[in-house]
């Protein structure tokens, strides 16, 4: 019975606690994305395209950062020190 739940268990193929991470980092970068699309479809139905830029380009930071956090932590750490 105990290798039957074994096997159960490795087919079940639950979440670890990295899996929720990734899950939750996904759920960040697609509200960001879905944010940057729906103020450019907002900016693009006025032609004001200074502002399509701006948040397009504020958007690829941020979502740059969301995906390389532990990057980005240590140029922040890096820069810190040099200080």
């Amino acid at each position: 019975m105990n290798m039957l739940n074994t096997f159960l268990i490795a087919s079940a193929n639950l979440p670890s606690l990295d899996g929720i991470t990734n899950w939750g980092q996904q759920i960040i970068e697609q509200v960001v994305m879905l944010t940057v699309f729906f103020l450019v479809g907002k900016y693009l139905m006025n032609l004001k395209i200074g502002k399509i830029v701006m948040i397009t380009i504020l958007g690829g930071v941020i979502y740059f950062i969301i995906r390389n956090w532990s990057t980005v932590s240590n140029w922040i750490n890096a820069f810190i020190d040099t200080l």
